[in-house]
Formats: structure tokens, sequence, C-alpha cells
């Protein structure tokens, strides 16, 4: 026998080479189909493929050293050089040492199986690998675009932003350049609307040109009005937002038809106590505030320098005009004019029609009717039932003493005006109820109306004189009272 490993001869049976130590087996694996053959064997007897390991290569050796030798067999062999050949190829074999197959390790198929998994698994790895960088190089290209493609886009957008504003610039129009500069610097997704604007020149060379504006928004919870400020900064303009007030439960109204104002007067720029200032004004009203209710008409002073904004509110009842339009009746400011700029607005409110001030007359009168009105309702229900005639007819009971005939002033009530447990006399006609209580009050009941009221009092006592009128007897005499009139005269 030959040693796989090494290819020196060794006893017959040995399990182990004499020479290496490598473990003797009778039987190798091919190395292209995976089958076993004899471990002599030059080419696999399954697949016909040449073998490579010690003992074939050096069989393999041997017959093609043999060849020649028996070719020149004529001319005498030469052991020599055969032996010095097979040396050679058992060197060459020793070099490659091939796996024996023993009692210990896996069949045939299942060696098959196991390779053809970590082939495929190579395979699949590879394939995906490839997959994941190619799809990695696409994300890559289409992130780029993406970038690229926002990149020119905002370009695109600040240049037209840029082509607005400029000209909206070249125009002149302070409220178009403030509408654009605010748009071009983000302040609009407030969503609120121009209400004006006004430019302040330099005073001197030193100071830049300036654009102040003022926005507002009927928001659903917090309605706001926001003042800015515009320097001239080179060929454009600095934005700056310079305060913002909020009107809680207001509608802002912020145009001069409804303000019922002349443009050349609201807004416009002014100057106060030596400063350049934004003046403006706009209705104040409660929401769904209407005729009848009340309504505010604010009047503005912001003094850019300070950051100083300084109001004047006048309230009063919502009127409406002949032409339709509303406006608010007041008596005047609420807030106290002093100091020049509440001075300054006072001033201007005459140049707003949606304000109508009252004059001294006018208050003096209101003054007295709301007295009235007052003193009425103290004086109604039945429980101030005489009290309220004594009060109503106190000249009329001067006149009947003159001897006057005299319309009387009667209430209507639709409960009793007496306790029957104080009545002391009673008449009775066919549409009418009199009653005198012990007090000497005389009390009336309209029969069909179900009506009560007073008729008169001081009586001593009463009597029926006809079906529609009452004799009343008085410490200065006889009065007739004509219960469907109203009327007393004095009674012969």
């Amino acid at each position: 026998m030959k040693c796989q490993h090494c290819g020196h001869e060794v006893p017959e049976g040995s399990s182990f080479c004499n020479h290496c130590g490598y473990r003797m087996s009778t039987t190798v694996t091919c190395s292209y189909c995976h089958k076993t053959m004899p471990a002599s064997s030059v080419f696999c007897p399954h697949c016909g493929k040449a073998i490579d390991n010690a003992m074939s290569v050096a069989q393999k050796s041997v017959t093609q050293a043999a060849a020649p030798a028996a070719a020149t067999a004529g001319n005498g062999p030469d052991p020599e050089k055969a032996t010095d050949a097979q040396r050679a190829a058992q060197r060459r074999a020793a070099a490659k040492p091939v796996k024996p197959v023993t009692a210990d390790d896996d069949d045939d198929d299942d060696d098959d199986d196991d390779d053809d998994n970590g082939q495929e698994g190579r395979s699949n790895f590879n394939r995906n690998l490839i997959i994941g960088i190619v799809l990695a190089a696409v994300l890559i290209g289409l992130l780029s675009m993406l970038k690229h493609c926002n990149s020119q886009a905002n370009d695109d957008l600040k240049a037209r932003g840029d082509s607005v504003a400029a000209m909206a610039d070249n125009s002149q129009d302070e409220a178009a350049i403030l509408g654009a500069e605010l748009s071009r610097n983000n302040f609009t997704e407030d969503g609120a609307s121009i209400g004006g604007a006004v430019k302040l020149h330099g005073t001197d060379p030193d100071t830049p040109d300036r654009i102040l504006g003022v926005t507002y928004k009927n928001d659903a919870d917090r309605p706001f009005i926001k003042i800015y400020q515009l320097t001239r900064d080179g060929g454009g303009w600095k934005t700056e937002l310079g305060q913002t007030k909020y009107l809680d439960g207001r509608n802002i109204i912020m145009d001069n038809s409804s303000l019922i104002a002349d443009a050349m007067y609201v807004p416009r720029a002014v100057t106060v106590d030596g400063k350049q200032c934004l003046y403006f004004a706009f209705l104040n009203h409660l929401k769904g505030a209407g005729e009848g209710n009340t309504g505010r008409v604010t009047l503005a002073l912001y003094e850019p320098e300070g950051k100083k904004l300084t109001t004047l509110n006048y309230d009063g009842p919502i009127r409406s005009r002949s032409d339709g339009r509303q406006y608010v009746y007041s008596r005047g400011p609420l807030e106290s004019v002093s100091g020049s700029e509440r001075n300054f607005l006072q001033q201007e409110a005459v140049h707003i029609s949606a304000i109508r001030v009252a004059t001294p007359e006018e208050i003096e009168a209101e003054e007295e009717a709301k007295a009235k009105e007052e003193e009425e309702k103290a004086l109604a229900g039945e429980e101030n039932a005489d009290t309220k005639w004594d009060h109503d007819n106190a000249e009329n009971m001067d006149k009947l003493k003159e001897g006057e005939d005299v319309q009387m002033k009667s209430t209507q009530y639709d409960k009793p005006l007496f306790k029957m447990d104080e009545i002391k006399e009673k008449v009775e006609t066919s549409k009418y109820l009199v009653f005198l209580d012990k007090k000497g009050m005389v009390y009336g009941f309209n029969k069909d109306s179900r009506k009560y009221f007073t008729i008169y009092s001081s009586a001593q006592g009463i009597s029926k004189n006809g079906e529609t009128s009452v004799l009343i007897k008085t410490a200065n005499g006889n009065i007739n009272y004509d219960l469907v009139h109203d009327k007393a005269k004095a009674a012969n």
C-alpha cells in the first residue's frame, strides 16, 4: 500500500502511515461529483474526471514513465530514469493532500446537499449585495435630483418675491410695498389683511426712509392688529414687527367706507411732539353687534422710536344713517383726554363720521329721559299703583280744586290693586265695579277687559251716577268721574 498523504510504501493492513502518521483509507472522494472510489483510482469511475490525490498521481506518473521506457525497449531498459520519474511524481503528489473518506464521515448525499447550499447561499448573497448597491446608487441620485429641484424652486420663488417687491417698490404705493415685503419675509402666514401704510421720509441724510403699516385679522379666538416698520436698507427694505395688540371678542373693521372717513385723513403720517408717527383708526365692535347694540370706534397713534401705541375709544349705541351706513352715537371718549397724543386723537375724531358725539343739550335731555325711565320703572307693578297715581295726577288734582274739567291719567293692571277685607263701599254698573277702601282710595274694574285701575285718592264716599260714571264725595266737594274716558269734573 502507498500512503495517500506522502506516497510512501506502508505495510499491508496498516491503519496509519508509518512514515507521516496519516490515517489510511481504502477510498477517496471525487472533487467533482463527490462520489467515493478506490484510493488508487486515476480517473473517477462515476464522472470520468482525472483524480488529484497522492496515490492516483503516483500511479499516473508511474504509468506515464513506463510508456517511454516501453517505447525504447529495443535499446534496453533505463531503470534509473524510471526511478527518478517515479520519485518526482511521488513528490508532486505529496504536495497535494487529498481528504480521505472514513467511516466517521457523512454519507455522499449529505455532502452534496451541503456544498450545493453553500454555493447557493454565496450566490444569493452576491446577488443581493449587487442589487443593494444599485438601489443605493439610484436613491442617492434621486435625492440629489430632488435637492437640486427644491433649491431651484426656492431660488425661483425668491426671485419672484424679489421681482414682486421690486415692482411694488417702483409703484411707490406704501400698502403694496408692505404687502410684498411681508410676503417675501414670510410674515403672511398669520392670514392678516393690510389695513394701511404710510411712508416716513428721512429728516436728514443719516436717517433712512421708513414705511409704517398695520395689518389686522378677525380670528375666531383672538382678533389682533400688528404694526410693522420697514426701513430702507440699500436697495431694499428691512422688515420688523413693532407691536401686536389682541382685541378678544371684537370684530375689527379697518376701511374708510365703514369709518365714513376721507382717505386723506385716515391713515396718514403725522408729527406729534416732534416725533414722526402713524395715525390710523378702525371699528372695534363686539362680535355680532348690530343696530341698537354698543359699538366702538378706536383712534390710534403709533410712535416707532419707542414702539408706543396710544388709543382713544368712543363707545355708544350703534345707529344707522339715511344712507344705510352705521355710526356710534357717543358722549365722548372713554379715556381721559390728557397728553399731546390723546389731544391729537380727539381732534382727529371730527374727520370720522362713524363717530357722532352728542352735544351738551342732547346729553342733558338724555339724562332727564333716563331719570324718568328709572322713576317709572320704580313705580311699576300693582303694589305701587297708589303711589304712581298720585305721581301722575298731582297737577290734575290742583286743577280739580280750581273747578276745571281734567283728563286724568290712569294705568291699567292685570291683577287686583286692593284686598277685599279692606273695602268699605262698592258700586256696580253693567260694565264696571267701583270700590272704596278704608284709606280713601277709589279703584275700578272693567268687566269687559278684566283690567283694574285707580280712579281717585282721599275720597270719603262713592255712589252710582249712571251706567258709566260714579259720584265721588271729597272734603272739597263732589267729583263726577267718567269711567269710560277717565275724565273728572266738579259736580253741582
